[in-house]
Formats: structure tokens, C-alpha cells, sequence
């Protein structure tokens, strides 16, 4: 850190001695002013003195656990941020410490750098605030980014509003497609679900390869797709599976993997409001473990 930078003091709680000298020599290296604890009251004791910019905390401790010494600790500070490291947490660990607000948690062997760059973070952006799982409203994409379709219309004019995911109005391959789906509506304006490619692919499969003795040939696929022009796109569309906006982020998660869907409309009532998208998920997966951090 630069001399007019404020010293940041660190209070790294931690049994394991040989740890716990270690990181606190690599973060004094990099400009920390580091006291150290190995148990909980002890950390307690330091705490009542005088407050550390940043706890950080082991969970598995003989004595008094981490999870027991942060409960005490917000019942003297519920401003104090805390980040914990483990090497043995669990599910109910990090569910415990998400509730006793703590702004990260790290997996041991903690690198260094990787916890200089969160702690750096945590200061630059402000962002002191506790751990937090954003909600589908939050993630979710504009309904308006995706083509409207009418459940009334011919195959046809679907494959002209999805053939944009893949060239431009110039007709030149585009780079990224942007989607894969498009929103269908009756005409009462109606939302009726998601039209995506795997229902276009679908209609050209003949009923007769279901047969465990179909087989297949060249021009197959050819003579298949003159025979589907006369279709709706309400005659090819898959079940409409739908999430509620203020539904648990692990639920649409959970039907996203179980229906094998990259997107998932989000309704509130009988209102689309948005679009679930699985980068968007995966994106998410990639902050919360500290791989992408979203300023």
C-alpha cells in the first residue's frame, strides 16, 4: 500500500500456528498491519480493545469454534466485515456464516494473493456489506432482447426471427449469438413460453425413428423439412416451464439442469417480467467464487 493509503489492520484468528505466522508475514509484506489470535476468546479479548478493519477467521477451532466466536462477535459489532477461511466447511457452515453477515468465504489453503485481491476489493469498492445471494429479478435479462412471436404464425416466420442469432441484417455470419429462443404470445397478448431451437430441430425428426429398428439415410433430413411448412409454431413448442420472480435462485437453477434449459422465463402472476439465462447463472457462480468480480 502507499504511504497515503490508511493502514489497514487485519485480526487473523486461526489455531494453526505455522499458518497463522506465515499469512501474517505475507500480508504484512503487503503493507497490513496483521495481529493475530489463535482461539476465539482470545480473539474476543482484541476485539473488545480495539476494533480490526477485517476479521479474518478460521471456522474449525478446539475450544470455541469460529462460527460460535463470530456470534459473539456481532453481539459487540454487527458492522465488523469478516471473511472466513476453513478447510473443513460445510454447506451449513457457509448457510450459518451468510446469516451472521459475513462479506466472504475463502477455502483453505487460502493463497495470499487471492485473499490480498479480495481484501483489496472490499476496500476500493466500499463494499463492506454482507455476503449476499442476488435474486432472480436481478440476474434475469429484458424480455425486450428477445423476438416476439405469435403462436398463430407459420414455422417460417420463427426461423426468420431466430435466424438473427446467427447472421446479421447484412447477411454476414454474425460473432456471439445473442439468443436462442423467442417469446411467444396468443393474440390476446397472452404469454405462452419460450420457442427455442431444439423445437425447430425436433419437428424434422419422422415418428418412426422412435422405433428401436429405425434406420437412416441421405435425403432424409431433406424430405423432412418439406413436409413441415404447414405448421404452427404452437404445433412445435415444448412444454412452457416458468419460474416465479420471487422464487429461491436454487429453484430455477434446479429446473434449468433438470428440463436441460439455457433460458427460463421468470413471471410474476401471469406477467413475463424476464428471461433466466444460463450464462448469466454461470457468470454468477464465477463472482461468488471469486474467479469474475462485477464492479
Amino acid at each position: 500500500m502507499s504511504e497515503t493509503e490508511k493502514v489497514i489492520k487485519l485480526l487473523l484468528v486461526d489455531d494453526e500456528a505455522e499458518f497463522r505466522s506465515a499469512s501474517a508475514k505475507a500480508l504484512e509484506k503487503r503493507g497490513y498491519v496483521v495481529t493475530t489470535a489463535g482461539e476465539g476468546r482470545q480473539a474476543l479479548e482484541i476485539i473488545g480493545k480495539e476494533l480490526p478493519d477485517i476479521l479474518l477467521l478460521d471456522l474449525k477451532m478446539p475450544g470455541m469454534t469460529g462460527i460460535q466466536t463470530l456470534e459473539k462477535v456481532r453481539q459487540i459489532t454487527e458492522n465488523l466485515p469478516v471473511i472466513i477461511m476453513t478447510g473443513h466447511g460445510t454447506f451449513h457452515d457457509a448457510v450459518t456464516g451468510i446469516k451472521l453477515e459475513i462479506v466472504d468465504f475463502l477455502q483453505k489453503p487460502v493463497d495470499i494473493e487471492q485473499l490480498d485481491a479480495r481484501i483489496r476489493h472490499l476496500l476500493k469498492s466500499g463494499k463492506k456489506t454482507a455476503l449476499r445471494e442476488r435474486t432472480i429479478g436481478e440476474l434475469m435479462a429484458a424480455p425486450g432482447l428477445y423476438p416476439k412471436l405469435y403462436i398463430d404464425e407459420p414455422i417460417d416466420k420463427a426461423i426468420l426471427a431466430l435466424k438473427s442469432a446467427f447472421y446479421t441484417e447484412a447477411g454476414i455470419k454474425a460473432q456471439a449469438p445473442a439468443t436462442r429462443s423467442a417469446l411467444v404470445y396468443d393474440r390476446k397478448e397472452n404469454f405462452i413460453g419460450l420457442l427455442r431451437f431444439p423445437d425447430i430441430l425436433n419437428v424434422v425428426l419422422p415418428d418412426f425413428l422412435d422405433s428401436p429398428y429405425a434406420t437412416y439415410f441421405t435425403g432424409m433430413f431433406l424430405a423432412q423439412c418439406k413436409m413441415i411448412g404447414r405448421k404452427k409454431i404452437g404445433d412445435i413448442m415444448g412444454e412452457n416451464i416458468t419460474v416465479d420472480l420471487f422464487a429461491p435462485l436454487m429453484e430455477a437453477v434446479h429446473l434449468m439442469i433438470q428440463r436441460h434449459l439455457i433460458t427460463l422465463p421468470v413471471m410474476q402472476g401471469a406477467k413475463l417480467v424476464g428471461v433466466l439465462r444460463e450464462k448469466d447463472i454461470v457468470l454468477e457462480i464465477a463472482e461468488y467464487m471469486g474467479v469474475v468480480v462485477r464492479e
